[in-house]
């Protein structure tokens, strides 16, 4: 069938697509949204309510992992939060500190690096406490540990130095590029007209490429949440990307927007949101209360979906969907790790 000879028309799954004569796939349009819905009922069922499992009644949902609708309720997030955003930094430390955790996103490291004799105190260097040697020789340490240094949620681009191994290219080129340059990335921060001017400026260092750019724009956007300082003018509904799993989703709900054209999806879904999340049922909308440092859930009316969330679940909705159809890579089968940090009652 010709609408299928797509660029995803050779996957196991690229005759499983809707066709591309159709301007909304009504179906998937609803699947994605009881699915975001799904996902954050778990959640409050996990960590709220604190029910013993199963948490769902969706044999794709309650056996295997999916992130959360809300990324800051992830397990690494979560560490983030309490470790760096809510810790005493100056301006130019927290940047730092959330550039170096996220490149290497293991709390397990940096927990084990807060435990060894060093020149700096805590789990990772203040901005001007940074010794490039030092550094190498804990994640070197931490290697000989059996363990790797380095997030297995996601991989980061390994052609920053070809022919060298990861652990000598993130310590002697990554981590001190990004060091080097703290101090425009802070002025950017304050001086960027678009988003996107900081973007480009993030994908000129060394191992970052779109995704992780955006990782760590959309950590920069938890600063005035977590930590009371506001990094930039821009949040996470200033600025989103269609990522390739992202773009499936999109193709998934709109079939007809090329690629070019999608992320007007993006948009499309956010605005639609509130109103399809309603016909599932009460979602569970998350803020944070600085009086008890932990967050609440708050009423629809007080609620919001970013772009971020939709960009991140169509990425999550498009797995989801494989899973359905019986097609392509299947996902991990859940297994309940360590409790998140924060949880609070109704």
């Amino acid at each position: 069938m010709a609408e299928f000879r797509t660029a995803y028309g050779m996957k196991s799954w690229g005759n499983a697509l809707p066709s591309e004569d159709k301007e909304v796939d009504e179906e998937n349009l609803n699947l994605f949204f009881s699915t975001m819905f799904e996902r954050q009922e778990i959640w409050h069922k996990r960590f709220i309510k604190e029910e013993p499992r199963p948490w769902s009644d969706d044999p794709f949902m309650s056996n295997h992992k999916f992130t959360n609708v809300f990324r800051e309720l992830d397990r690494h997030s979560q560490w983030q939060i309490k470790h760096v955003f809510m810790e005493p930094n100056k301006r130019k430390d927290l940047i730092w500190k959330i550039m170096l955790f996220r490149i290497f996103n293991c709390p397990e490291a940096f927990e084990w690096y807060g435990k060894q004799e060093k020149s700096f105190e805590g789990m990772m260097p203040n901005y001007d406490d940074y010794n490039k040697d030092e550094w190498a020789s804990l994640v070197d340490e931490y290697r000989k540990t059996g363990n790797n240094p380095y997030t297995n949620a996601y991989l980061i681009n390994s052609q920053a130095c070809p022919g060298k191994k990861r652990d000598w290219c993130y310590t002697q080129k990554v981590v001190p590029t990004i060091h080097s340059a703290i101090p425009k990335i802070n002025k950017l921060l304050l001086t960027a007209n678009e988003p996107e001017d900081i973007i480009k400026f993030l994908k000129t260092l060394p191992a970052v490429a779109d995704f992780i750019a955006h990782e760590f724009y959309q950590d920069f956007t938890y600063a005035p949440r977590y930590s009371k300082m506001k990094l930039m003018k821009f949040d996470q509904d200033d600025f989103t990307n269609v990522g390739p799993g992202a773009s499936i989703g999109i193709r998934l709900i709109f079939p007809s927007l090329k690629k070019g054209e999608q992320e007007k999806g993006i948009y499309i879904l956010r605005d639609m949101a509130k109103g399809y999340l309603e016909k599932n049922g009460n979602f569970k909308y998350i803020d944070w209360d600085f009086e008890t440092n932990n967050y609440k859930i708050v009423k629809p009316k007080e609620g919001k979906i970013t772009l971020h969330q939709i960009e991140m679940w169509l990425c999550e909705f498009q797995k989801y969907w494989k899973m359905k159809i019986g097609e392509g890579k299947q996902r991990s089968v859940f297994s309940p790790q360590t409790e998140q940090i924060y949880i609070t009652k109704d």
